[in-house]
């Protein structure tokens, strides 16, 4: 007898039953695996839109102390950080060196609002011109000085079209207050709603002279690395390279700052104008990750899986409670007939495998349509294009959601399903095998 064939005729003999077996397995599959694609393809996203907006995977941060006792951002010891930088040199895609002003205000006539200004050294930052997405005017001039990039948020706010002029009020290194005038050269969609505020780009040199630095001077250098798995290592190895002749902060201290001082860090400009508790001599440095900066949105997406491995359990379980209940009733209902095939000659392990084989096909049946469930709901809601003033826009990719699904982890799925429906399965399947042949044939249910 074709013991795998006696299996699927008795799915199909009771295809109520099987439909709502199954499609109570499908629901936890769709459930864990459309949850662990949306959680994976947002780190993803989030990575790409922070090493762009960012300007790389690693940033390094310089301050250093005026005579008055004034803390400036500015990297002004670059022998030092060079030396370290070519020890790591194999391992970097491309350098990018910028100032930047954190909290600008952006007037046009009436209108104004506030703005991140990021300095950028156009000959050097191919990548961030690669990625930006471009809705009106065009980057063919911004090089030219004083020509300026900014999101559509902003521009519908101050009613500005590419080719008019703004005015930009800032603060210097010191703590000084200076005005700069502007020429929009094109606006590009929304890269940072998740951010408290826009970001802009202009030419380092035009926004140095502003802000009183040099042309050449920078505020920060940001690494792009080859293989963002290197982040770590790169990172200590700077930090160790650059603590043999600088100052480096170290987590010690970075924890004894408030709040706005280690976001000053991150994003540029908090530092500048703060008077230094202890001055030093030199440029004192910061490293900080992609992986530091992104560390709350990692927890998110840890607790985000978490919550989809219990919610999975919890449906498993249940679904396993009506398998057993479900193999129970069937092993009554087919008393007679276990007693039958083994009159004939069937042996007690064949019938076991009857039974078990019938909840693996089962589990099989219900997680191939969980995952065809989920791919759909991913592939529809991935083509779903959301505004650049989104909630999520921060979350998207080229202004969709985006859903990466590891055939790894479905499959490690499909076999934590069939393993714990073998086990909910079994001790009915082994009563079925037990039983006598004579018992089993004169039974009235």
């Amino acid at each position: 007898m074709n013991i795998s064939k006696i299996s699927m005729r008795n799915i199909t003999r009771q295809k109520k039953r099987s439909f709502l077996l199954g499609g109570a397995i499908a629901f936890g599959i769709f459930i864990i695996i459309t949850i662990g694609s949306f959680t994976v393809g947002m780190t993803e996203t989030l990575k790409e839109n922070f090493t762009s907006i960012m300007g790389g995977h690693i940033y390094i941060l310089g301050t250093e102390t005026l005579d008055s006792g004034r803390i400036v951002q500015v990297i002004g010891d670059t022998e030092d950080l060079e030396k370290a930088i070519a020890t790591v040199d194999d391992m970097v895609e491309e350098y990018h060196v910028r100032s930047q002003v954190r909290m600008g205000e952006i007037i046009f006539g009436s209108k104004s609002t506030t703005l991140q200004v990021s300095g950028v050294d156009w000959n050097k930052e191919q990548l961030l011109t690669e990625t930006l997405s471009i809705s009106d005017g065009t980057l063919e001039n911004i090089e030219t000085a004083g020509n300026l990039i900014i999101p559509e948020n902003v521009a519908e706010k101050l009613g500005v079209q590419p080719g008019e002029s703004v005015l930009i009020r800032m603060d210097t290194v010191t703590g000084q207050k200076n005005v700069g005038e502007f020429t929009v050269a094109a606006i590009i969609q929304e890269q940072d709603s998740f951010s408290f505020i826009s970001a802009a780009y202009t030419g380092m040199g035009y926004l140095n002279d502003l802000i009183g630095l040099g042309p050449n001077e920078y505020q920060y250098l940001n690494l792009h690395l080859k293989d963002i798995e290197n982040m770590d290592v790169v990172a200590g190895r700077l930090t160790t390279e650059l603590e043999k002749t600088s100052l480096v902060d170290t987590d010690e201290e970075e924890e004894g700052e408030g709040e706005d001082r280690q976001h000053g860090r991150m994003f540029g400009g908090g530092m500048s104008g703060i008077s230094a508790d202890e001055p030093w001599e030199g440029t004192k440095f910061n490293i900080t990750t992609l992986n530091d900066i992104m560390e709350p949105v990692l927890q998110l997406v840890n607790i985000l899986n978490i919550v989809s491995l219990v919610l999975f359990i919890i449906l498993m379980l249940i679904t396993m409670v009506g398998l057993i209940n479900t193999f129970r009733m069937v092993l009554i209902e087919r008393t007679k007939e276990i007693g039958t095939m083994r009159a004939i000659g069937m042996h007690r392990g064949s019938v076991r495998s009857i039974f078990l084989l019938e909840a693996l096909y089962l589990s099989l049946f219900g997680a191939v349509a969980g995952i065809i469930l989920s791919f759909t709901t991913t592939i529809i809601t991935g083509l779903i294009r959301f505004t650049s003033d989104s909630p999520l826009g921060f979350f998207l990719h080229n202004g969709r959601l985006q859903f990466i699904t590891s055939p790894g982890s479905v499959i490690q799925v499909v076999i934590m399903l069939s393993v714990m429906t073998l086990l909910a399965v079994y001790l009915p399947a082994k009563k079925a095998a037990k039983l006598k042949v004579v018992d089993a044939l004169r039974a009235q249910y």
